[in-house]
């Protein structure tokens, strides 16, 4: 069974009525049924002389929406794909991809063709695929990124917008009109506190959006000028692009966009969203991760079912959901991948 948790302000403590009933319908249960699917592959790995780069594990995970496949990033070891949720792994990136995942934005997919993958490493080679098979790595500068938003629009992308790594002053933002080849440092600057509003985007040839508490702002010329375009602040820091449409995340639900950007509706229920949307079948199917848990949704928003607790601290770093923990929702499986760095890479069975 599952619990429904109805919408009210967060302030960090739960409610009594509501721990009871997390407790009677399987919060903890669910919290406790995170399986490591990933160590048995570490360890062969280091029997076979590799050597990871601190703090090692797993950091980074995405999942194929159409068949369950999962991939990960293991640190300094690149992208590593599993078509049995995490039985057998190959690696898949040509050997391309390095470093680790800072964030829970920094290994993404189009949701619209999840074999193309970018992974915007940190302190390692950065890449991507735009059509599943080859690989191509960011030109590297300094110590990379936190996280980036490709316009996953083209089926030849070349734009992308990304948030640099401890800068000074802080919060620099880059980005390339030639598929990573070569970076513009733009005059906009991010928040790089982890509880606060920052979100990059690329969502068309010159469109770009950034936001760092003060709304969505958007740039028609690949970010020369800026425009506020709307008031909402988006928590999910790279928006998702599905079926034609744009979505972000916020304290209050989704954001939509049906026209690049230009304007932003909200759709759906009240909940709170850091990572995601996730899609499933349609865009009726969604899951997304906040303060209060992972949730879910069958009608497109209207409604949303509180599945489990994040997952709890092992060995690392910790799974939060604003910004060392990476998560990803296999919907035809029932099932949710966590991982953060210095940890395994981790299945909730639903």
């Amino acid at each position: 069974m599952h619990c429904f948790w109805p919408r009210r302000k967060f302030t960090g403590l739960l409610a009594p009525s509501y721990v009871l009933g997390w407790l009677i319908l399987g919060g903890v249960h669910a919290q406790e049924s995170w399986v490591d699917v990933s160590s048995a592959l570490l360890s062969q790995l280091t029997n076979n002389g590799a050597k990871q780069a601190w703090p090692g594990g797993v950091s980074g995970v995405v999942v194929n929406r159409t068949n369950g496949a999962v991939t990960m990033k293991v640190v300094g070891l690149g992208l590593w794909r599993s078509f049995d949720r995490g039985q057998n792994w190959k690696r898949i990136d040509g050997n391309f991809i390095s470093g680790r995942d800072e964030t829970g934005w920094a290994t993404t997919c189009d949701a619209n063709s999840p074999d193309r993958i970018a992974s915007f490493s940190l302190d390692g080679v950065a890449g991507w695929t735009i059509d599943g098979q080859q690989w191509r790595a960011f030109t590297t500068i300094g110590r990379n990124w936190d996280y980036g938003s490709i316009d996953w629009s083209s089926s030849n992308p070349q734009t992308i917008i990304a948030a640099k790594h401890e800068t000074t002053p802080p919060g620099e933002v880059y980005a390339s009109e030639n598929g990573g080849q070569t970076w513009n440092k733009l005059s906009v600057h991010l928040l790089e506190s982890r509880n606060k509003i920052s979100m990059v985007g690329a969502l068309g040839p010159k469109t770009l959006l950034y936001g760092n508490g003060d709304g969505i702002h958007r740039s028609s010329d690949s970010g020369l000028s800026w425009t506020k375009v709307s008031s909402f602040n988006a928590q999910t820091r790279v928006p998702v692009l599905f079926n034609g449409f744009h979505y972000l995340g916020a304290t209050n639900g989704l954001l939509i966009s049906r026209n690049l950007g230009v304007t932003w509706l909200p759709q759906g229920a009240p909940v709170n969203i850091w990572q995601g949307p996730f899609f499933g079948r349609s865009e009726k199917e969604m899951a997304i991760i906040g303060a209060e848990g992972i949730f879910t949704t069958s009608d497109g928003g209207e409604t949303w079912k509180r599945k489990a607790a994040l997952k709890t601290k092992e060995n690392g770093f910790l799974f939060t959901h604003n910004w060392f923990g990476c998560y990803a929702w296999d919907a035809i499986h029932n099932a949710f991948y966590a991982s953060s760095m210095g940890n395994a890479l981790y299945r909730l069975d639903l």
